[in-house]
């Protein structure tokens, strides 16, 4: 039985993988930009106990060591299993650590929640490029895989101008 794909095959599969490979860079930027609007935010403060900058660094930083520790994770496994896999196993780590930092009311949960989301992302960034290169024609590969940084910036823009109108 053959499993089931709604793109079919070709140009239109590409596509679809092209779309789903830039949406993974906007959501890495969202993720690496929302969180500077919320950690100044006076009820963010409240709940956490008004944290000194130290710790308030180690909050926002915490994500980008989930990141890296993501990445070595993809190094692991993301070969054995596919990249399709790992990019819905990343998914899933993702959801569990939004899910958690949306919940959380204590400085070790919100640290666990970033830390979490963080390794979702690290092994989502680390193989959609890669993904994407293996099934894209070879004449559009290098621009297709070379626009996943702007894709970043649209995140970050995007968790930027939300900011900007909802807490203004």
């Amino acid at each position: 039985m053959k499993p089931f794909n709604m793109f079919g095959r070709g140009r239109p599969l590409r596509f679809a993988v092209t779309i789903a490979c830039q949406i993974t860079f906007i959501l890495f930027g969202y993720d690496q930009g929302v969180f500077s609007g919320i950690v100044g935010d006076k009820d963010f403060l409240n709940t956490f106990g008004n944290p000194n900058s130290g710790l308030e660094g180690i909050i926002v930083s915490i994500y980008n060591l989930g990141c890296f520790a993501g990445c070595g994770l993809a190094f692991l496994f993301a070969e054995r299993t596919g990249r399709r896999r790992a990019l819905w196993f990343a998914m899933g780590f993702i959801v569990v650590g939004a899910s958690l930092q949306a919940s959380a009311f204590t400085v070790p949960h919100i640290m666990v929640a970033r830390f979490v989301t963080g390794l979702g992302s690290g092994i989502e960034t680390s193989t959609a490029p890669m993904y994407q290169s293996e099934l894209c024609d070879a004449k559009y590969r290098g621009r297709l895989v070379s626009s996943q940084p702007l894709f970043v910036g649209v995140g970050i823009e995007i968790a930027y101008t939300l900011q900007h109108y909802i807490i203004c």
